[in-house]
């Protein structure tokens, strides 16, 4: 059986045309881009071209990111990696060390740090390819100053090109590799191999500090289980890169969209991790690979559509410096545009042009100084303001509190009188009670009569004044009690048992039966006797 594979990618200049081979005779999709490459383009070109000028800028303070995105089995890895033998095609990755430390052995006045780590998300867990244990899950984090980085990723001093091909070559052997009917040694995670770079100016007063970061990522491609044949863990591997590739593309198209006000980060690890590449502080460029051949027209229009939006992106980069240094940097720069301006209006013009010397820019540093401490004076003065209105309103809080507890504290002594009150009149209540006054006439009998109830056997007194008290007195119904009224004393008995007690005293019958004795002028009076 013969199969017969036509080539349906065509470029020209900057364009690149995809033929539809189930139409010959309509013309060709063109897409256009800042390069197009075809199969006799070597990696050196094209890293000359494209990449070359973003390695640049890191090593000036900026964040750079490189990836490479299209189908499986179309060059990627090939693209990022590249092989040793012909030099021509050595990959993105290993050209990138060189162009780094060539830069860092010529500069002069200046002193380097240089990082590298690498790491792989395979199946939605990220693993550090240069740690101990190169199966240990690890987690995002996110730092208000570093932003989105990975905790317990570790990260290796270099100080040449051999050191980062011999780490880049150490992770490749612990990526996660396998096996498909497209590729015998496809891809099976995601890899980013990032390099940061720290610079220390060395000449002049201050020590300005910048710093740059390359992310170098290889992207696992798109798969179709029709045409890989996966099953098992290939297709689960297969599943879950699929699905890390279409949030990378909802991420894109929300970014281009420009209406959307959500932008869909959290939905994998991969563009969370590459948030700043898309859209943010990072100059970013993008590997669309393709294959050539008429069978993978489908996956082919699709990596060229994918590109094509990802193209549209508009990010914001800046330099990585300390803002003082920043301002310096633009003041400076302010000052030698000035200074072009006054020599191209030539010797005619009366406008003397001077140089800045060091003077000048010493008067530029304290100035930028002297903004930065009132600029921190005027925080420290509202940070103080601040607190003392807590303290004045902790001191209101402590004055309503104290308040309260003087209120509940005049309540609760008003509840002790109340209860008090009650007390005594419970009491006044069970004291016997007065019946009434027996008034007499000196040197007069009275006689008062009246029923008494028998208060029993204990109760048998008749109680005068000063506690005196008759024993045998027993009051029963129809008893008289008599009362005569000799030398200004009352006499009080029962039938013939006498006791006397002043004019005002107060006498008892049993112990519920009180009278109060008097003397006036009626010679008889009556009064009831009231019985409690």
């Amino acid at each position: 059986m013969q199969f017969i594979i036509q080539c349906v990618v065509s470029t020209e200049g900057l364009c690149c045309g995809l033929h539809n081979p189930a139409d010959p005779d309509a013309g060709p999709k063109n897409f256009t881009f800042d390069g197009a490459y075809f199969t006799e383009s070597t990696t050196e070109g094209i890293y000359n071209d494209v990449a070359f000028p973003l390695v640049e800028s890191v090593l000036e303070g900026y964040n750079g990111t490189v990836f490479a995105y299209g189908q499986t089995g179309c060059g990627k890895s090939f693209t990022m990696q590249g092989v040793t033998d012909p030099p021509t095609q050595r990959g993105i990755i290993p050209r990138s060390f060189e162009h780094i430390f060539e830069v860092i052995q010529t500069t002069e006045n200046m002193k380097f740090l240089v990082l590298a780590s690498y790491l792989e998300i395979y199946n939605e867990e990220i693993r550090d390819l240069l740690g101990t244990d190169v199966k240990k899950k690890l987690d995002l984090k996110e730092h208000p100053d570093k932003g989105v980085y990975v905790q317990g990723l570790s990260q290796h001093p270099v100080h040449n090109t051999s050191e980062c091909e011999e780490l880049m070559e150490r992770g490749w052997k612990n990526r996660s590799t396998g096996a498909t009917l497209m590729n015998a040694d496809s891809s099976r995670s995601h890899s980013i191999f990032t390099i940061t770079l720290e610079m220390l100016e060395t000449a002049g007063e201050s020590d300005a500090i910048r710093s740059g970061k390359l992310n170098l990522v290889d992207l696992a491609g798109s798969e179709r289980q029709a045409k890989t044949g996966a099953t098992g863990d290939r297709l689960k591997e297969a599943t879950k890169i699929n699905l890390s590739l279409s949030a990378l593309g909802n991420v894109i198209s929300a970014l281009v969209d420009g209406k959307s006000k959500h932008i869909p980060y959290r939905d994998s690890k991969l563009t969370r991790l590459l948030q700043d590449s898309l859209g943010g502080n990072t100059k970013t460029l993008m590997v669309a690979c393709l294959s050539p051949a008429d069978n993978n027209y489908d996956e082919s229009l699709s990596t060229l559509r994918y590109a094509n939006r990802a193209k549209n992106i508009k990010n914001k980069p800046k330099i990585n410096e300390d803002p003082k240094d920043a301002m310096l940097r633009e003041y400076q720069e302010e000052i030698r545009k000035l200074k072009d301006m006054l020599e191209k209006q030539g010797p005619q013009e009366t406008i003397v042009s001077v140089a800045p010397d060091e003077s000048v820019l010493q008067e530029e540093r304290e100035k930028v100084r002297r903004e930065y401490e009132e600029k921190m004076e005027q925080m420290k003065r509202d940070m103080m303001a601040e607190q003392e209105n807590n303290a004045l309103l902790q001191a209101n809080m402590e004055n309503l509190r104290k308040q309260y507890e003087d209120q509940i504290s005049d309540i609760q002594v008003k509840e002790v009188k109340v209860h008090q009150q009650q007390q005594q009149q419970q009491q006044q209540q069970q004291q016997p009670h007065v019946g009434g006054n027996i008034h007499s006439q000196p040197n007069e009998d009275f006689l008062y009569e009246d029923d008494f109830e028998e208060d029993g056997p204990d109760n048998n007194t008749l109680q005068g004044p000063g506690s005196s008290m008759v024993p045998g007195l027993t009051p029963g119904r129809g008893t008289a009690v008599g009362l005569s009224s000799p030398r200004n004393l009352l006499s009080v008995g029962i039938g013939t048992e006498r006791t006397n007690t002043p004019s005002g005293g107060t006498v008892m019958v049993g112990s519920n039966n009180m009278m109060n004795t008097m003397q006036n002028e009626a010679l008889k009076r009556y009064v009831q006797l009231d019985s409690l």
